[in-house]
């Protein structure tokens, strides 16, 4: 015997006061989990990024930065 189950899938608008609490809700779940997967990955790359900006100032075969010139900063407010 074959017996079909009916669909699941429901409308927002056809529900009622529970049902659409409910639906909001897991919208508002399912948002917030994209989200915090975003802001994982963000973080992630930062810190590959990081990683690898300070293996590479570890390289000894790059030399210290030299300061060339230092010049007096002139005031905006002093040339009035």
């Amino acid at each position: 015997m074959s017996h079909e189950r009916p669909s699941e899938r429901h409308v927002p608008h056809n529900l009622n006061w529970f049902g659409k609490t409910v639906y909001a809700g897991g919208a508002l779940l399912r948002v917030t989990a994209n989200l915090v997967d975003a802001t994982a990955d963000r973080v992630s790359t930062i810190a590959a990024e990081s990683k690898k900006a300070f293996d590479r100032e570890l390289d000894p075969n790059i030399e210290e930065a030299q300061v060339i010139e230092e010049t007096p900063r002139q005031d905006p407010e002093s040339d009035a």
